[in-house]
């Protein structure tokens, strides 16, 4: 069986070019993020074409999708342009700032009329901002991330909110598998990060391999 650092080079090797359709996409929303001297609507298109790919937004009414894109620029051009430096609790503040700024115009759901959940849409936004920094939530790679941690005896603390779980034991895995990723050749792509979030989508998918494929098997440090 394979270990998470030979499952990483693996999927560095055989599995990372066909995410390099998203890169283009990404460093557009970065771009559009940063320039505060970009049109405001320009600035919302491109981050909307971002959020929408990724389905965070779905069944979202337009006008709302844009006032959170909004709500999205304004918060990044009031961060701090320090560096988090990967650091648990300055992501979470940041965290928390954002989805206080999401929640307060995202729409309720239809169905309850209650708040809908955001951790995955604050989570991306958040990366979108800060690059480098950011671990990205979704239902993939927190699946992943629960299998990781029992075959890897990886624990997060203990009573802590869903997101705060998650980028513990994220943080955990990555420390693992960053001195591979730190060596490979990723095509001049910037955000090393971003390796470990798309290792964990497609470990993470409900489906198995294809035939063509060979799965590889993790196991333990």
């Amino acid at each position: 069986m394979l270990s998470l650092r030979e499952f990483t080079d693996e999927f560095i090797q055989t599995k990372l070019q066909s995410f390099e359709g998203d890169d283009r996409t990404d460093e557009a929303v970065i771009q559009a993020i940063g320039k505060q001297n970009m049109d405001h609507t320009d600035r919302e298109d491109h981050i909307l074409r971002w959020l929408n790919k990724y389905r965070v937004l779905l069944f979202f009414p337009p006008e709302k999708s844009r006032e959170i894109a909004g709500q999205i620029i304004e918060f990044a051009d009031e961060r701090s342009q320090a560096p988090l430096n990967q650091n648990k609790d300055l992501i979470l503040k940041e965290y928390e700032r954002l989805r206080g700024r999401i929640s307060r115009v995202a729409p309720l759901s239809p169905k309850s009329g209650k708040p809908r959940e955001i951790i995955s849409l604050t989570s991306k936004a958040l990366w979108c901002c800060y690059p480098h920094e950011i671990p990205i939530f979704d239902a993939y790679a927190e699946r992943a991330l629960q299998v990781i941690s029992r075959l890897s005896r990886m624990m997060p603390s203990q009573s802590q909110p869903e997101y705060a779980c998650f980028i513990d034991v994220w943080f955990q895995v990555y420390q693992e598998v960053k001195p591979v990723i730190d060596q490979s050749n990723l095509n001049g792509y910037p955000y090393k990060i971003r390796v470990l979030d798309r290792l964990l989508w497609h470990l993470g998918q409900p489906s198995f391999e294809s035939q063509r494929d060979t799965p590889p098997k993790l196991e333990g440090r």
